[in-house]
């Protein structure tokens, strides 16, 4: 995608895609920040678009098989997390997986961070960066700079 940030909104059991798609989306509404919300549920990966203090912004969900959501969870990639997950759910999660496995394995994570950006940045304003149009996306350039 061509958003500035990809975030994930991780949540427990007892907390429906539905609900994200409605009741969160009706308080993003609210929010005198928040610009072109776009609500994307039937997409593959289902997602609410944004604009916050003029930052695009792609908010992806996945509801964990957990009753609660550990404050210290600090990684997705344990494989158990998958077990019994629907497959948009599974999808959702991936970015953040891949990403993480991405930053273990490279050498200088800060130097990659910056390297990706700057490539990111040179990709966009070329018109060359977008899995849509059939360039290379995110991931992709992501594992080339590793």
């Amino acid at each position: 995608s061509s958003s500035d940030i990809d975030a994930l909104c991780v949540a427990p059991k007892h907390v429906s895609r539905e609900s994200f798609f409605t009741d969160l989306f009706d308080k993003l509404m609210k929010h005198p920040e928040i610009a072109d919300l776009t609500p994307v549920p039937d997409a593959y990966t289902p997602i609410i678009k944004m604009k916050l203090c003029k930052v695009d912004i792609d908010l992806l969900f996945a509801r964990l098989n957990m009753t609660e959501i550990p404050e210290d969870l600090e990684s997705l990639n344990d494989d158990d997390l998958l077990r019994n997950l629907d497959e948009k759910t599974v999808r959702s999660l991936n970015g953040c997986r891949v990403a993480d496995h991405i930053l273990s394995l490279v050498p200088d994570p800060q130097r990659f961070r910056e390297t990706l950006r700057f490539i990111k940045i040179w990709a966009k304003r070329r018109g060359i960066y977008s899995n849509i149009l059939g360039f290379f996306g995110g991931i992709t350039w992501a594992i080339l700079v590793a």
